[in-house]
């Protein structure tokens, strides 16, 4: 008995409200039906489907979460047409997000105006609607309601998709994944809410805090709207709005991004009353891939957004083809940067370039249109024909003039670097460089052509100061197994000891992979950490490359052919030591590199990549059991007598030895035995040849500086350039001891 009283069914209310007809469709259960009301009952291929006497009102419901707007129209052969504007209005059940939301309501109206199957009188439509509603089980109410329109143009009007929004009292912005806004300069929207609504454009989903435009309207208890750079970052453009906001009624608002120009204006039109301008500098202009929404603590929001639905992606395979096609060149044109940020300050052909992105040779005009346009942001420049360089622009919010030169300018005696930095990703190189003061950045470049394809001609230098010392920081191209690679690294470190003659000490820094320790804090290395190489031993190892592995007979155990590096000079294996001992006897509220990831983070708010701490519950740690099944575990946590200095998701410096080799790197459980052996703190992706060629170039003093992005040789993206940061950080904090 109860099983059946809660069984569903779908309810039809028909009401006229204003003189316009309108209909509630409806799930309920049999327990919550009024049968008195019901005027008929079907059945056939319409059972489940109940229809209620004409009411004179409805109940009250939240607002809807979904709308569409569309024109239908009645064709006569011996009068005027007629039309009117129908509007269906969805509410929903579970837990569904704004995305899946309006998938399901933009597929049940593209089902049901289906040519195919379109009804031709206006209640085979109805009974097409109810019917559909049965099969989309997550709708839980649907509203028609049909206006009749008295002028009617000769063009048919687009079809219009709204999507509802809901912001709570708290200042937590809520990304709108549904409103699409990359291929987008323009917005329409409409906001009920007391006071301060929040709108972010946003280049990057999920981060409201860089490379965002947010536009405040009805702050101040809904008397000022402004422009900022930024979530709660420095006002751009600022304007009285009295009275802007209504608590209980909606008001329209368009928001324009074009032309470099972030505008706001009251109503529905744009360009008309507008009362906010940002003309945003060539430094901060990005491209606007995503948009979030909130409301302060004052107030609760609710938000619509208009869309118009083309008929032809009607047919969701096509539309699913094209989202699928247009993420796929997406990925494409990221790939194509990498690549060119990868061989960085090498340049790169055309051809070469395809290549190595695996482009076909029938897209090869698409992936041309993508470069173009990677080079209108300034992220590329094509040097010569069909030759392309990545840019180190000057994104960053400090001056920073950067040169493409045939010679370097020369340098005085005591303009002479003595500090020589060196780094292998764009990312790494870009953390290095926000960490120097009156900088200029000079890349020395020949093409492939006058090279004659020679490896490691190009070389970029960075000169400016870090305290009292005079520093130069420059980037390898590439490296990896092919011996050209290796080759060309030999010859930047090579060139930058030569061109500097005066360089005393040399720092290679950049990220790395973690080594944990399961149960003990103290000896944990996690991600977003920095590993400083200090010996561990009294060889003085302080960078341990293995070749080779070998199983050795008759015991579990391996045999490691290895490698070792170990400075003659101790300058900066001394102040590492000088700084450890000061930060553990000294319990401070922040330390000095905590003071300059900060620094960092906003000096480089205006680039491509994205400086900030991933969330913390991204850092999961797994374990290798002897039988070789993988498990997650805790990351140890401190003892009681240290916890009141423990901050969750701080970052901590460990220092140790440093490994590397792809044999005991990636490999478990080499990777954990090599460790422990070695006392080794972190993995590096194979640079001993760098360290080779600075012992060659007779350099004794260098120092090995990670940030801890993985737990397997730094190769991983997703903590890269927070590591980076944090890497870059330090090495300032060491730099300002000497």
């Amino acid at each position: 008995m109860g099983t059946r009283e809660n069984t569903e069914e779908i309810v039809m209310t028909a009401v006229k409200r204003n003189g316009q007809a309108m209909m509630r469709m409806e799930r309920k259960k049999k327990k919550d039906i009024n049968l008195n009301q019901v005027h008929h009952i079907a059945g056939g291929p319409y059972k489940g489907i109940l229809v209620n006497k004409q009411a004179d009102t409805l109940d009250t419901v939240d607002p809807p979460e979904g709308r569409v707007e569309f024109m239908a129209y009645l064709i006569h052969a011996d009068r005027d047409n007629a039309a009117d504007r129908w509007t269906l209005r969805f509410w929903f059940r579970g837990q569904a997000d704004g995305v899946s939301k309006k998938k399901i309501f933009t597929d049940y109206f593209s089902e049901l105006i289906n040519p195919k199957n379109l009804p031709r009188k206006y209640v085979g439509f109805v009974k097409r609607a109810l019917v559909l509603l049965q099969s989309y089980q997550t709708v839980k109410r649907l509203e028609l309601e049909v206006e009749e329109v008295t002028d009617v143009e000769e063009d048919l009007p687009p079809i219009k998709s709204f999507v509802s929004v809901f912001t709570p009292d708290s200042y937590t912005y809520r990304f709108v994944p549904e409103v699409s806004v990359d291929n987008k300069t323009f917005l329409t929207f409409k906001i009920k809410a007391k006071c301060d609504a929040q709108i972010a454009l946003c280049a990057i989903y999920g981060s409201v805090e860089r490379k965002a435009y947010e536009i405040c309207l009805g702050a101040e208890d809904n008397s000022k709207s402004f422009i900022r750079d930024g979530s709660l970052g420095p006002v751009k453009s600022e304007a009285k709005t009295i009275n802007l906001l209504s608590e209980s009624d909606f008001h329209y608002f368009w928001l324009s991004w074009a032309n470099n120009k972030v505008e706001v204006g009251k109503g529905a039109k744009y360009g008309h009353a507008r009362f906010l301008c940002w003309d945003v500098p060539a430094n901060r202009q990005f491209k606007v891939n995503s948009m979030a929404v909130a409301t302060s603590r004052a107030t609760k929001g609710h938000w619509e957004f208009a869309e118009i639905i083309d008929e032809k992606d009607f047919h969701r395979e096509s539309k699913r083809n094209k989202i699928k096609l247009s993420l796929l060149w997406l990925a494409k044109k990221q790939k194509m940067l990498q690549i060119l940020e990868d061989a960085y300050p090498n340049n790169m052909s055309t051809d070469k370039l395809f290549k190595t992105a695996k482009v076909k040779k029938n897209d090869s005009i698409t992936a041309v249109v993508m470069l173009k346009d990677l080079e209108k942001k300034g992220l590329i420049k094509e040097v010569e024909k069909g030759i392309w360089l990545r840019m180190q622009t000057n994104e960053e919010t400090v001056k920073h003039e950067v040169l493409l030169v045939q010679d370097l300018p020369t340098l005085s005696s005591k303009e002479q670097p003595t500090i020589g930095i060196i780094t292998g990703l764009y990312q790494e190189k870009l953390a290095v460089d926000a960490m120097i003061e009156n900088k200029r950045t000079y890349v020395k470049y020949k093409t492939e052509a006058s090279s004659h394809n020679a490896m490691g001609e190009s070389q970029v230098y960075t000169i400016g100061k870090i305290g009292h010392h005079h520093v130069v920081s420059t980037k390898l191209a590439k490296m990896g197994e092919a011996e050209g690679d290796i080759i060309a690294a030999e010859n930047t470190v090579t060139r930058l000891l030569g061109t500097f003659n005066k360089i005393q000490h040399v720092l290679l820094v950049g990220v790395g992979g973690a080594v944990p320790h399961y149960s003990d804090y103290t000896q944990h290395v996690r991600l977003g950490d920095v590993v400083v190489s200090t010996p561990a031993d009294d060889s003085g190892a302080i960078y341990i490359y293995c070749s080779k592995v070998d199983k050795m007979p008759n015991s579990g155990g391996f045999n490691f052919s290895t490698r070792i590096f170990s400075p003659r000079e101790k300058t900066l294996i001394n102040a590492a030591n000088k700084i450890k001992k000061e930060s553990e006897s000294t319990i401070s509220p922040q330390k000095t590199w905590e003071k300059f990831i900060e620094e960092g983070k906003d000096i480089l708010r205006g680039q491509e990549s994205h400086f900030h701490r991933p969330m913390i519950k991204r850092d999961k740690l797994f374990l290798t059991k002897s039988d070789g099944s993988v498990v997650q575990v805790d990351h140890p946590r401190p003892l009681s007598y240290t916890v009141k200095n423990y901050k969750e998701g701080q970052t901590n410096i460990r220092y140790g030895v440093v490994g590397c080799g792809q044999s005991v790197a990636k490999t478990e459980p080499q990777r954990r035995e090599f460790a422990q052996l070695n006392g080794i703190k972190a993995f590096h992706q194979e640079h001993d040849f760098v360290l080779e060629s600075v012992e060659g170039n007779r350099c004794d003093s260098y120092l090995v500086i990670l940030g801890m992005c993985d737990y397997e040789d730094g190769s991983k993206k997703e903590w890269t350039c927070y590591a980076a940061l944090a890497a870059a950080a330090y090495m300032k904090s060491l730099l300002l001891t000497l």
